[in-house]
């Protein structure tokens, strides 16, 4: 769902909840090498370890502390 919001010093464009687990913050965008794809980074709340909702090729999250991650994500879902 797009947010369009400044939490503290991050710009989150959109945020989702997963069905898997976790609580998804976009803070960026970039390409995901050449074609179409999309690379999206931001925090997640307590996430899963399949995917996010917003792609799952290149999935990968990072302790911060607590249930916070940091998570980046491709929606090229191969």
């Amino acid at each position: 769902m797009p947010l369009d919001r400044w939490l503290g010093i991050y710009h989150v464009d959109e945020w989702a909840s997963d069905q898997r687990g976790g609580v998804y913050f976009r803070t960026g965008t970039g390409p995901d090498g050449i074609g179409p794809d999309t690379m999206s980074y931001g925090f997640v709340y307590r996430p899963n370890r399949e995917g996010s909702p917003f792609g799952a090729s290149h999935y990968m999250v990072r302790r911060l502390g607590g249930d916070w991650y940091w998570f980046r994500a491709s929606n090229d879902w191969f």
